[in-house]
């Protein structure tokens, strides 16, 4: 009997502290997940030059940024809504945070590359 194991697609565990709790920043569950990916791909689009030259493209890549933690943080620690982050974090805290959710669904996509390529190589054996 062959047992296909899910469990090697998870990403390795981290969790972020912020306002007394820790996070488990390593897992986006699926329920977020593709609004995840949104914000996350709206922010990779902004380039570094224009959101320093730009003062209103600066503003809006930060409420993308507080959009993706409030999204984030919703499914475990609901607390954590926009309101919340516009009133107790600083702009480091936000955008460290928004940094390692982009890394984390990355990670997540990386593992599913690499568990596809595994399962052809495999298929390819078998033949």
């Amino acid at each position: 009997m062959d047992i296909i194991d899910l469990d090697i697609l998870k990403t390795e565990s981290r969790k972020i502290k912020l306002g007394g709790k820790e996070i488990d920043i390593s897992f986006i569950p699926v329920a977020i997940t593709f609004r995840v990916n949104e914000i996350a791909e709206k922010l990779f689009a902004m380039k570094p030059k224009e959101l320093e030259n730009d003062l209103k493209k600066a503003e809006e890549g930060f409420d993308l940024a507080v959009k993706l933690c409030a999204l984030f943080c919703e499914h475990s620690h609901p607390e954590f809504d926009e309101k919340w982050f516009r009133s107790n974090t600083t702009v480091g805290q936000v955008q460290v945070f928004a940094r390692e959710i982009r890394k984390t669904l990355y990670d997540s996509m990386q593992g599913l590359e690499r568990y596809a390529s595994k399962n052809e190589e495999g298929a390819k054996t078998v033949s």
